[in-house]
């Protein structure tokens, strides 16, 4: 009676000498439907026990010289035919092989195959995560995420749409192009491709793929309380946020100027909201082709407090009349554990506090280069920052018609009712005739002539 071997299959003549090279010579090609059904299982097995170490990351570098020797067969390897192998194989050593190709893969496939951590698998439809996902990557991600030319360049133009687009396709079957419009966002498969190319090559992006796996995997355990793919279809095509007349009432109680306009202020509101660029919103508020990028992005680094609470107030109005109960925004956040030992390209976005932030911005007009170098990071670092923790950089001027704005509705009350004169007002305020008539003027408050007021006896 022979005796049977590893996992219950019987030995003897169907024992191969050298499981080893029988374990290459599956991974090569699967095996045919013959009696080679029990050298299979056999085979299988064995060389899960050639195998069998203390994790996954060791069995892959174990698996490695096999793979190296079916490589020198010439017959094509892929993590696709590690799935043909049967039932006979643990889920480690399934996941052992799948890295241990990880070198022979394009980014694409390592990314679907998850080669990049432990966890690795076949890929499934994974469609449901593009609900929890915006159309650009949030500028947290993106800031970490996004590496760099010598220059301080981006290396890729919408650098945080490719990888969100990344980031749906981890453990997904899903074509490049399918996944592109599930986001929302019209980048090409070949940027996409191209990008995953430049991180698999960079040595300073050797973790970016093992972040975008962790993120897709804290997404499908915890899920997301915005659904992206709703606010999507409600804000996309929507033509007016913020009124302009709401839009000049700000501006006159906080800048001395009419800019940035309501544009401005409009692409903000639909970033928050959706996540996806200005680019993509209706052509009411999308940039014109020609307009320079700092230009479109600068109320994201010079807005001020004020104007955030009031856009995010008016953020919040909008939801609740669709009836949507979910944050303004949000942006998921993983272990400072797991990302402190990831080898990624972005600064860290917490590395600078908003107590430094405000005690390096200087009051008045301000250069956002020398803001970042100051704080010796980069200026994509230093925007973000600002976004994320407005300061109220306005000089003197624009301080005195902040001022000046949280008293004009009582200057008005006492021109127009109590019938004071311009003097007489600027007296009790302690303030110039000048102010007073400016501020009445910018509120369209109609002047009378000098001397004047309604119901006052004319002079013979």
């Amino acid at each position: 009676m022979p005796q049977s071997g590893p996992g219950g299959v019987a030995g003897g003549d169907w024992a191969p000498q050298n499981p080893g090279a029988e374990f290459v010579r599956l991974i090569a090609q699967p095996p045919s439907p013959s009696p080679g059904k029990f050298r299979t299982g056999w085979a299988a097995t064995a060389a899960a026990h050639i195998l069998t170490v203390g994790s996954v990351p060791a069995a892959e570098q174990a698996a490695k010289g096999l793979i190296e020797r079916a490589a020198g067969t010439g017959r094509p390897l892929h993590p696709g035919n590690v799935g043909s192998l049967g039932g006979g194989f643990s889920s480690q050593l399934h996941a052992a092989l799948r890295c241990a190709l990880a070198a022979r893969l394009m980014p694409v496939a390592r990314l679907r195959h998850r080669t990049a951590i432990a966890s690795a698998g076949a890929p499934s439809n994974q469609d449901a995560r593009a609900r929890m996902l915006p159309s650009a990557l949030r500028s947290e991600w993106s800031l970490r995420l996004t590496p760099q030319h010598a220059s301080g360049n981006p290396v890729a133009r919408r650098t945080d749409e490719l990888l969100a687009v990344a980031c749906l396709l981890v453990g997904n079957s899903t074509p490049i192009r399918a996944a592109t419009h599930l986001t929302g966002t019209m980048v090409s498969s070949h940027k996409v491709s191209t990008l995953l190319l430049e991180l698999a090559r960079r040595p300073d992006c050797a973790d970016v793929m093992r972040a975008l796996i962790l993120l897709a995997d804290h997404l499908d355990q915890h899920g997301s309380p915005i659904d992206y793919a709703c606010r999507r279809a409600l804000f996309i095509t929507r033509a007016c946020f913020v009124a302009p007349k709401d839009r000049q009432t700000l501006q006159r109680r906080l800048r001395s100027t009419r800019t940035p306009d309501v544009a401005h202020a409009r692409r903000w509101i639909f970033h928050t909201l959706t996540g996806s660029p200005p680019h993509l919103a209706h052509p009411d508020i999308a940039p014109a082709t020609a307009a320079p990028a700092p230009a479109v992005q600068a109320l994201r680094w010079r807005i001020l407090p004020a104007e955030t609470e009031l856009l995010a107030h008016t953020a919040r109005t909008i939801l609740d009349e669709h009836g949507i109960d979910e944050p303004v925004q949000w942006t998921p956040t993983l272990s400072s554990a797991d990302m402190c030992r990831l080898q990624l390209p972005g600064p860290d976005p917490g590395s600078i506090t908003a107590a430094q932030l405000h005690r390096t911005v200087p009051a008045g007009d301000f250069s956002i280069a020398h803001v970042a170098q100051a704080l010796s990071t980069t200026t994509a670092h230093a925007v973000y920052l600002l976004s994320q923790h407005p300061v109220d950089w306005s000089p003197p001027r624009f301080r005195h018609t902040q001022q000046t704005a949280t008293r004009v509705g009582r200057w008005r009350i006492r021109y127009e009712q109590d019938h004071l004169s311009l003097q007489d007002i600027a007296d009790r305020e302690g303030t110039s005739l000048a102010t007073v008539r400016l501020a009445l003027l910018k509120n369209d408050v109609p002047l009378r002539p000098a001397g004047s007021y309604p119901g006052r006896p004319r002079r013979r």
